[in-house]
């Protein structure tokens, strides 16, 4: 099916690599994008396996075609999702994918834009015949180059080690590579290789007891800055290494919350640019030092107040006039930004995306190439700011790139995520280890149980996007509830089992907001609020009310949502974050290093249950009615734990490996089987690559 064809409402044009919608908008596609939909026409409406997309469109390349056509299948579903109501492609599971609307073949290749007055078709035949030769030509040799170029591409793994190698940064001629190296056990320092002699051990560069972050190199490859925190002295810094004799020189600070430090330096090393706060800033942004001046303080670049966003990453263009920047406006919406240094005029480059994984400048000042984390899936980008196009890089797995700043050699972290439904029996005389419950080759996670149906409440990424799904108890039968075609997050049963609410991003990406899911119906309806920022919800015991905390300017404190509209009240004045109502009156709830707590919502009396040092995760616990179960980490293990709200008694129930429940994943009680469901992971793997393309030549 070469020529153009119908698709629903849209008209697909092989020859323009294009697409045009009812409304005359065009979308251009790469060609793979279009091998792929026209293989998917063909064979409508069979199902056609991965392996066979692999062979036809790919020519058999499974290593690049595996994580290629996932990229592929995904950008498919965006492209079309805007201007169709019905799914366009349906993924089968372990079997392929099928186009669900069938395709009307049309006798014409030409685009949809035709003019009502025609000139003779006689004396257009012969421009229309050598026009479409032309365009077949250029298409052809765009498809045969594309293909070329991947088949030249190389990629070298430059670390293996077992645990997590993060965040490569490379000198200027790309022959040293600094990177942190994460054991399993905790230890967390930066190494140096010599690509040149790749049969030397790496060089450890830190031994301490801190955590080391981002570094980068001068241009002149003298010097290393990077982060290192250590809690321990509540501190954080930005420390200078000479790497000919590796002296470390304190330079200022920064902050000592969160976990990442992005940090970046200008291109004639007299401005270093890096990710902090100060108490005059409403939130963390990014400040520029001057490094010639000794006795310089850093002056904050980013917006400091009333901003409705914080700026991340950020990378100097390589003649040092603009700032690309990471611009994030809540969890569910962060996209990059081209900042003019001479009168700070912006320029967004990225449209809705949610979580930017690093960013970086090719060599010519011309292109970006960013990673981003679309429902847990890596993936790079090129983006050409000449002509706007961009380029999947057709890698999954990919984050944090870093070109070698005189060479057109991408460095990048390649790291997958799983994450499944896995549960553990609390009344077991002896400790048992975690149990499956749902596991398959997408990710599932934030599982909440209804008592009520017994079932379970999930979300699941086999679509491309996390949506709402449920199952029964063993997470068999399951059903998609949602298709927002956005990602949501944290499901939460009410006591009836007749509602589900969950958090996911507003119409305009500008807030993340409370939903509720009716489980009979899949009718969606948002909760009304005066707030645009909200963190995960729990129910009254009523179902009349739903217990969120609200993320403002002023504060971050719990409220109550009342099913009526009435005006939300607000339960706590600590910096409360996750609640579940223990009765009628009582709320306990969490406070981000601050323990665990509870209050009388009627009087407001309050009083902590346990401090932080016995309750560090704000997210990982729930409640029955004997008590709270909840999650304890160190570095060396996670327990599981129960606080006995009756005696004060905390025990320990079980102990796992380090980082085998996800961080922030809630646990849900199962009282008719006695258990604790949560999300599992396992100790990712995270390696070091380079990747040599004649696309960045």
């Amino acid at each position: 099916m070469r020529n153009s064809f119908q698709l629903g409402n849209c008209r697909v044009v092989p020859s323009e690599c294009a697409v045009y919608f009812n409304n005359g908008e065009k979308q251009n596609l790469q060609p793979k994008l279009i091998e792929v939909l026209i293989y998917l026409a063909d064979a409508h409406p069979a199902v056609v396996s991965r392996q066979e997309l692999i062979d036809k469109v790919w020519q058999g390349n499974t290593y690049v075609g595996e994580n290629a056509l996932n990229n592929v299948i995904w950008n498919l579903r965006q492209i079309f999702k805007e201007g169709m109501q019905d799914e366009v492609i349906e993924t089968l599971r372990k079997t392929g994918y099928r186009l669900l609307i069938a395709p009307d073949s049309l006798s014409s290749p030409s685009s949809p834009a035709e003019h009502t007055t025609r000139p003779s078709a006689r004396r257009l035949w012969p421009w229309l015949a050598a026009a479409v030769l032309v365009i077949l030509f250029i298409s052809s040799f765009g498809l045969l180059n594309h293909s070329q170029q991947t088949s030249q591409r190389s990629i070298q793994a430059l670390t293996t080690e077992p645990g997590l190698e993060l965040f490569p940064s490379p000198s200027a001629d790309g022959r040293y590579l600094v990177y942190k190296w994460v054991s399993a056990d905790g230890q967390v320092d930066l190494f140096k290789r010599d690509l040149l002699q790749p049969g030397l051990a790496a060089v450890r560069l830190t031994y301490d007891q801190a955590s080391e972050g981002h570094s980068v190199w001068s241009h002149d490859s003298r010097f290393l800055y990077f982060s290192r925190k250590d809690r321990s002295k509540a501190q954080c810094d930005i420390v200078r290494m000479d790497m000919q004799n590796y002296e470390e020189v304190f330079v200022t600070h920064c902050p000592i919350g969160g976990g990442y430090y992005y940090i970046d330096i200008s291109p004639d090393d007299k401005t270093l640019a890096f990710y902090g706060s100060d108490p005059d800033a409403e939130q963390s942004g990014v400040y520029f030092l001057d490094l010639q001046d000794k006795n310089a303080s850093p002056v904050r670049f980013s917006c400091a107040r009333h901003c409705g966003y914080k700026d991340r990453d950020m990378a100097f263009s390589p003649d040092g006039k603009h700032l690309a920047l990471t611009r994030r406006v809540n969890e569910f919406n962060e996209n990059i930004y081209l900042v003019r240094l001479s009168d700070q005029s912006t320029r967004q480059l990225t449209q809705g995306e949610e979580d930017i994984v690093g960013l970086t400048w090719h060599p010519d000042g011309q292109r970006l190439v960013y990673a981003v984390q679309r429902a847990d899936v890596r993936s790079g980008f090129m983006l050409d700011l000449r002509t706007q196009r961009q380029y999947p890089l057709e890698i999954e797995g990919l984050s944090y790139p870093f070109f070698a700043r005189n060479q057109p050699w991408l460095f990048f972290q390649h790291r997958s995520e799983q994450y499944q439904i896995a549960s553990v029996q609390v009344d077991a005389q002896i400790s048992s280890a975690p149990y499956p419950v749902l596991q398959s080759v997408y990710n599932h996670k934030y599982p909440d149980y209804s008592a009520t149906t017994n079932q379970l409440a999930f979300i699941s990424n086999e679509t491309g996007h996390y949506e709402v799904w449920v199952s029964d108890a063993f997470g068999n039968n399951r059903r998609q509830l949602t298709h927002l075609k956005r990602n949501s997050r944290y499901p939460t049963w009410s006591h009836n089992g007749q509602r589900i609410a969950f958090l996911a991003t507003d119409d305009d990406g500008k807030g993340d907001r409370i939903y509720q899911v009716d489980v009979a119906t899949k009718r969606i309806s948002a909760l009304d609020s005066p707030f645009e920022g909200h963190n995960r919800p729990t129910w009254t015991l009523d179902d009349q009310g739903i217990i969120s905390a609200v993320f403002n300017q002023d504060h971050t404190d719990i409220y109550l949502f009342r099913q009526d509209g009435s005006v939300p009240q607000r339960l706590t004045f600590n910096g409360g974050e996750y609640g579940i109502m223990q009765d009628n009156d009582k709320l306990i709830y969490s406070v981000q290093r601050k323990g665990l707590w509870q209050t009388d919502i009627h009087s407001g009396q309050t009083r902590q249950l346990l401090e932080e040092q016995h309750f560090r995760n704000p997210y990982s616990w729930t409640l029955s009615e004997q008590g709270v179960y909840f999650m304890q980490a160190n570095n060396q293990h996670q327990q599981l734990r129960h606080y006995d709200l009756a005696n004060g008694q905390n025990l320990v129930l079980l102990q796992i490996p380090s980082a085998s429940v996800e961080s922030d994943s809630p646990l849900t009680y199962d009282a008719n089987h006695a258990r604790l469901l949560f999300t599992e992971t396992e100790f990712p793997q995270s390696d070091i690559k380079m990747l040599k393309d004649p696309l960045f030549q």
